[in-house]
């Protein structure tokens, strides 16, 4: 997770510096999206029958690699397809960083660009609470989403309709039970107060998640008591013998996601 950070850190750098910088993975990020529906924060067709919540932090390092290694195929297989449609959901708590971030993005929101500046904020991190989301960071990240008017959305990014959308998502994170990010709901479109917090987030589980709610079957939930990983500690912290295992559960657990601080 250090050397992650660390690289992610020194590669922001270089276009942290100056708002004419280049910023990294543009063109991959603009073809990805080009020709997919956006409406404020909502990706794909706008009556796909299910929809997909995601509740991300700006600075997060597991939302990033979420973002990069999970979204293209989701966006490739079932986005693009008209299957299922994405509604992002912002939360700021690392640091004073996230609220620039989140706040550019909604603003690009209201130009149906959000997710052009999120997901190049995600391919251009930074370490956690540096201050590496400056001006001239923000400023680059604008520039780099094609028919963005910049001026606009930087005007807008103070508005109190960008401070209630960050509200709501933060009412509906913990009306939910969302305690770390990345995490997500799934459902019928429309239909939001069945979906579901879903326990499989990568890979074949995240596909056959979301076959299932396609096919209107139940799907996996994510369990409303003590997390797998706080079990584990339960079961084997009387046992001196095993306290090296009980250190890399805990690191192993600590890659998964960005837990949030407690209310």
């Amino acid at each position: 997770m250090i050397a992650l950070a660390a690289a992610l850190f020194v590669g922001t750098l270089a276009v942290a510096g100056t708002a004419s910088a280049a910023i990294a993975e543009a063109a991959q990020v603009n073809a990805m999206l080009r020709g997919i529906p956006q409406q404020g924060i909502e990706l794909g067709k706008p009556d796909a029958p299910v929809t997909l919540v995601e509740f991300v932090e700006p600075q997060c390092p597991f939302c990033a690699s979420w973002a990069r290694d999970e979204l293209p195929g989701l966006i490739s297989r079932y986005v693009r397809r008209g299957k299922i449609r994405i509604e992002y959901r912002g939360l700021s708590f690392i640091s004073s960083d996230s609220q620039g971030l989140l706040t550019l993005a909604l603003a690009a929101g209201e130009q149906n660009r959000l997710w052009n500046v999120v997901e190049l904020e995600y391919r251009n991190q930074g370490a956690e609470g540096s201050g590496y989301a400056d001006q001239a960071y923000l400023s680059a990240v604008a520039d780099a989403v094609p028919g963005l008017d910049v001026k606009k959305a930087f005007a807008r990014a103070g508005s109190g309709a960008v401070s209630r959308q960050i509200a709501q998502a933060e009412a509906l994170s913990r009306q939910r039970g969302i305690s770390e990010t990345p995490s997500f709901m799934i459902g019928k479109s429309g239909d939001e107060q069945s979906m579901t917090v879903i326990a499989n987030t990568r890979g074949q589980g995240l596909y056959s998640t979301i076959d299932d709610a396609l096919a209107g079957e139940p799907v996996p939930a994510k369990s409303k008591g003590l997390p797998g990983w706080a079990v584990v500690l339960l079961v084997i912290a009387g046992t001196a013998a095993l306290s090296g295992l009980v250190s890399l559960a805990v690191r192993l657990t600590e890659r998964r996601a960005r837990p949030r601080p407690p209310a």
